[in-house]
């Protein structure tokens, strides 16, 4: 799989724009194996910058997990490295290049794709769709803005995109479904640092799993789903019976911007007396035991806000406990396999923060301690001035990341790692 500079047309009329892609496509190449497969790559690095490939939302060896300077290093412009692994968890999960210097740069000209894990026996759908939502700052050229690690970026709500785009194509696209069919599908924000929230128009809808782990199946508040930037969610989508029926998918910016509209047609569909689906679970613990847990603040400071002094060096612009990641020497704790952990996000910035635990899932906890979230993630929000609490069992010895999802923060500092022995 090979990184390289590829003319794209991200706008439907216009130059195409240059952009940095897996096998000459963007999204790079959809990787699909099922449940217990091995996953043989040959990366080749045919850009200017050294790249890895982070394997976001999976549970892997950390040697695999891809993080450049931490459990790896990055592989130089012009060579090559072989990548096999076996993933043990079936979900919707992502690739793309992680040094975090330059990892907001790399995603945002396209160094990304998407790893679908297929269950040994997938649910019957009459399509599985997978959707990766990104907005691109472009200039009038169609190129793309230069100017990555601007103090005004990094330093507050992220390098925003002005062209929202539905797998690297201009919304809204469209797909034709059978009567009653119902419609897997795999949501991506691939965003550098924008949040989108989406309505569902005429859909019955229903989330069956999110960040790639299996979920008791539930609708989503008021038709709305929100994706942080990393974030998935698997959905069930149930059309209408009959033909002729457009049903739509919203991203809640201004007045509304269409994504994806789907439309019946033809024979009704053989799924439409279908009962509800529920994945099987991966293998995680039912119960985490909190009581004897190892406790942990990360306590997030930093930004640029109104006011204060401009900071002069951009990858110290944000902190984790008062330490930038380039000068996290020392984990933020070590502790043995299969242990039990809660961290505490003290969010003390004016801005919503979005952290990635890599190489494991946890579960959102409630305010008193007294119980979770159903559902696993490993992408998790942080209201401003907000503690959020998450919980987790720890497994594969080595070094792991915990960054910003946010990607011009992690290059800003926002990140910290922690150790298993």
């Amino acid at each position: 799989m090979r990184a390289q500079e590829v003319p794209w047309q991200l706008k439907p009329s216009g130059d195409a724009t240059k952009l940095w892609c897996f096998e000459e496509t963007s999204p790079g190449p959809l990787l699909r194996i099922r449940k217990g497969q091995e996953l043989a790559i040959k990366l080749e690095n045919g850009i200017s910058q050294p790249i890895t490939l982070h394997w976001h939302g999976l549970r892997v060896a950390n040697r695999f997990d891809g993080v450049g300077g931490l459990t790896e290093e990055p592989l130089a412009p012009g060579a090559d490295r072989e990548i096999r692994f076996t993933p043990r968890d079936a979900g919707t999960y992502w690739y793309r290049s992680m040094v975090p210097a330059t990892a907001a740069e790399q995603t945002e000209r396209g160094l990304y794709g998407v790893l679908v894990v297929d269950e040994e026996e997938p649910p019957a759908v009459d399509a599985d769709l997978a959707i990766v939502l990104d907005d691109w700052a472009l200039g009038d050229d169609n190129q793309i803005r230069p100017g990555f690690g601007r103090v005004e970026d990094v330093g507050s709500v992220g390098r925003l995109g002005n062209w929202l785009t539905v797998n690297s194509q201009a919304a809204p696209e469209t797909f034709a479904i059978a009567p009653g069919g119902r419609i897997r599908l795999r949501l991506l924000n691939a965003s550098n640092a924008r949040p989108i929230s989406l309505r569902f128009e005429k859909f019955a809808v229903e989330v069956i799993a999110l960040d790639g782990q299996p979920a008791e199946p539930f609708p989503p508040a008021r038709d709305t789903l929100a994706l942080l930037p990393g974030n998935r969610a698997d959905l069930i989508l149930r059309c209408a019976t009959e033909a002729g029926v457009s049903g739509n998918i919203v991203a809640v910016l201004g007045p509304g911007l269409p994504l994806l509209t789907i439309k019946t047609e033809g024979a009704p569909s053989p799924n439409v007396k279908a009962g509800d689906i529920k994945l099987p679970g991966n293998s995680l613990p039912e119960a985490i035991d909190l009581a004897s847990a190892l406790r942990a603040d990360l306590v997030l400071e930093g930004g640029v806000a109104a006011g204060q002094p401009t900071p002069s060096e951009v990858s110290r612009i944000w902190r984790i406990n008062g330490v930038a990641f380039t000068d996290a020497r020392k984990p933020l704790f070590s502790t043995g396999e299969g242990k039990p952990v809660v961290l505490s996000f003290v969010n003390k910035t004016e801005f919503l923060q979005a952290l990635h635990l890599h190489g494991h899932a946890a579960r959102l906890l409630h305010a008193l301690d007294d119980g979770w979230e159903p559902y696993w993630q490993d992408t998790i929000a942080v209201p401003a001035g907000r503690t959020v609490r998450i919980a987790f069992i720890t497994e594969g010895a080595g070094k792991w990341m915990i960054s910003s999802a946010i990607l011009d923060r992690l290059g800003g500092g926002m990140a910290t790692w922690f150790e298993v022995t």
